[in-house]
């Protein structure tokens, strides 16, 4: 039973480990692609107040989208860090499953072999009764 429990959690902490992998490769991905366009967004929030004559307002706009641009990476490169924070406790209780179920079948395994010098000396137990029973036996047919 133990050994069935301690596999169905190894089982269960793989699966958890195979998805936070899963959505720190999507979170890397999408930081990349942030990465990617991060430039180019900020570049264009410039170029429409660039050579223009504009109001504070306007500028004020501009460095607010800017610092949205900003922030988005921070969120995405927080949530990146997350995830690998995830996926590392994930893997160090994959670690812990695999131990308990390498105890389990190790503790198994000796029952296993404990049953089998247990049937071997009650069988060795029973064939001397069965022989003291028919000495008895035999014997007491000679006294008759």
């Amino acid at each position: 039973m133990r050994e069935d429990r301690a596999s169905g959690e190894l089982t269960a902490a793989r699966q958890a480990r195979e998805a936070a992998e899963s959505i720190l490769e999507e979170r890397q991905k999408d930081l990349a692609a942030y990465n990617e366009t991060r430039e180019e967004r900020r570049d264009r929030i410039y170029d429409a107040i660039m050579g223009q004559v504009v109001s504070m307002e306007r500028i004020d706009l501009a460095s607010e989208g800017v610092a949205r641009i900003d922030e988005e990476g921070i969120l995405k490169a927080d949530n990146v860090k997350h995830a690998e924070l995830d996926l590392n406790e994930r893997i160090s209780q994959e670690t812990e499953a695999r131990r308990k179920f390498q105890v389990a079948t190790k503790e198994r395994m000796k029952i296993d072999e404990h049953k089998s010098i247990w049937l071997a000396a009650d069988a060795a137990e029973q064939e001397y009764r069965a022989e003291s029973e028919l000495e008895d036996f035999v014997g007491r047919k000679q006294e008759v």
